[in-house]
């Protein structure tokens, strides 16, 4: 069964998540990343290739790599997307775009069996009931198992995060330093001193929102430098970009 209680109980107890992206669509890069320890890995299928049996593969790898939990970030709110995204097993949920309340509560909803929620129920045959053998416990969660993530990336976003902080159901809210950027112009300087200071006012109003805060690390802000200014969760490296850069530092080690 998900994961996403068990997220929340290390979080609760004031520990710090460390995450890194699958962007490969690769099963064994991420069998390979699994082993290393992480506390979630998030398959991209809004950026990164795969659909959803791509998805089963990759945290299946996860899996018998290790105890990492396995995400994934859907490219789009659509309640029917959620849905198959969640009947694959994922632990979490990320949403990008979700720029106002109203959208968060309909994510909130989508991925919540009724009374709570939307979600459409099929406990026999979907991956995350086990295809039936543990239907019981799939059913008696009602989706609440499952971490729900919403992405901040516009300065929509960002001036309705007061009422998007309130809505039930979202246990983290998530800043996407690009594109809140690009959406007040800055899209190839993410770090333009409106770009920062956006940023930082999302980082204010989420923390007293009282939600959990995640992101990732840019040119002169690392992991450490955000878990000191109280993120809970930054996803700090991605599967191709270690093998980028793996590759790049061996060719100039090797012909300068």
């Amino acid at each position: 069964m998900a994961k996403g209680n068990l997220l929340r109980t290390r979080l609760n107890d004031g520990e710090q998540l460390v995450g890194g992206w699958l962007n490969m669509a690769s099963p064994i890069a991420a069998e390979i990343m699994g082993m290393a320890g992480f506390d979630l890995l998030m398959i991209d299928q809004e950026h990164g290739p795969g659909e959803t049996l791509a998805a089963i593969q990759l945290q299946q790898a996860v899996a018998a790599g290790g105890a990492s939990a396995s995400f994934m970030r859907v490219h789009d709110s659509d309640t029917q997307l959620i849905k198959r995204a969640l009947d694959t097993g994922v632990d979490g949920i990320m949403v990008p775009m979700v720029e106002t309340a109203e959208a968060a509560a309909r994510v909130a909803a989508a991925c919540r069996f009724p009374p709570e929620g939307v979600r459409g129920v099929a406990p026999g045959n979907v991956r995350a009931a086990g295809y039936g053998y543990r239907k019981e416990e799939f059913m008696a969660a009602r989706g609440g198992d499952v971490f729900v993530i919403c992405q901040v990336e516009t300065a929509a976003t960002v001036k309705n995060l007061v009422e998007i902080g309130q809505v039930d159901g979202v246990d983290m809210l998530f800043i996407g330093r690009n594109d809140l950027a690009s959406s007040i112009g800055h899209l190839a300087d993410p770090n333009h001193a409106e770009a920062l200071a956006m940023r930082q006012e999302a980082e204010r109003l989420i923390k007293k929102s009282g939600r959990r805060m995640g992101g990732i690390p840019g040119p002169g802000d690392d992991a450490k430098a955000m878990f000191a200014r109280g993120y809970d969760l930054v996803i700090a490296i991605a599967d191709h970009a270690i093998l980028r850069d793996g590759a790049v530092a061996c060719v100039k080690s090797l012909k300068g």
